[in-house]
């Protein structure tokens, strides 16, 4: 049984006119970006929103080869996972040039929804008082 267009109810003329438009094609659930990167900026404390299942990178401007490195303490119970540690030199060039500063990555992963502390000291060792610090206060979302 044919139906005339007048007989089409409003809701399937709407169907209709988006399959037309859109070419019969429909837009893909837009979805998160895997990585979240905070970047030290020299402020004392930052914010960040990740969701669940996201992971946050967190990078530092450092140089090991003055014997400073950023130290990371999490609020017990721990929220975040920490994935892995590692330094990225800023000079191109194989290998990176003596003394050359560049970024220490801290990755973490986000199991379960919440609020987490993280704060990072830029020191030699355990004595002393760091040279910097940054405090980073993550939200967890669902």
């Amino acid at each position: 049984m044919r139906r005339r267009m007048s007989e089409v109810k409003p809701v399937g003329a709407l169907a209709f006119v988006l399959l037309m438009v859109t070419g019969g094609q429909m837009a893909p659930a837009q979805s998160l970006p895997p990585v979240v990167t905070v970047i030290e900026n020299g402020s004392a404390g930052s914010n960040v929103q990740v969701r669940v299942g996201q992971e946050l990178d967190v990078r530092l401007a450092a140089n090991p080869t003055t014997g400073y490195t950023w130290q990371y303490r999490p609020d017990p119970p721990p929220l975040l996972r920490s994935t892995s540690r590692r330094f990225e030199p800023s000079a191109t060039g194989s290998p990176p040039l003596p003394g050359a500063g560049g970024v220490q990555v801290f990755a973490f992963e986000a199991p379960a929804a919440g609020t987490a502390h993280l704060h990072f000291e830029y020191r030699r060792g355990e004595a002393g008082a760091p040279a910097r610090s940054m405090d980073l206060e993550v939200t967890v979302l669902p």
